[in-house]
């Protein structure tokens, strides 16, 4: 499991559907997915029994119509800031203890013509050494 895999469970608990981890599907396989990315790891902090790092996350809500993409990403945006991250902390070798989230913004039209709106989750992890 990784961060992004956390954030998707987490979606999928807000009743957010069609969510897809590390690829965004083409237009015939799904018309309006939220697809949820992850960036590599930074080590912030190293101590004798753990690790601490952030990853970049990025959670892409694309749909025909711009301002139901709009909408879509500000909701989805706001679960993950409000949520209770105990039950989707674990992240394969690394725990989540905090995360940040940026204002959803206007990306991209897409080359199907989907509107792409996203927002970023910054999530601090531990890895215990």
């Amino acid at each position: 499991m990784s961060c992004a895999d956390s954030i998707a469970s987490l979606l999928a608990d807000a009743r957010f559907t069609s969510r897809f981890t590390k690829v965004r599907p083409s237009a015939l396989d799904c018309a309006e997915p939220i697809v949820v990315t992850e960036g590599p790891f930074a080590r912030e902090s190293r101590q004798a029994e753990e690790e601490r790092r952030t990853v970049a996350v990025t959670v892409m809500v694309v749909r025909e119509v711009v301002a139901d993409a709009e909408a879509v990403a500000t909701a989805a945006e706001l679960a993950v800031r409000r949520a209770d991250w105990e039950p989707y902390a674990d992240a394969g070798a690394f725990r989540i203890v905090g995360i940040d989230t940026a204002a959803p913004a206007f990306k991209e039209r897409d080359s199907s013509g989907r509107y792409v709106w996203s927002f970023d989750v910054t999530c601090t992890v531990v890895r215990a050494l």
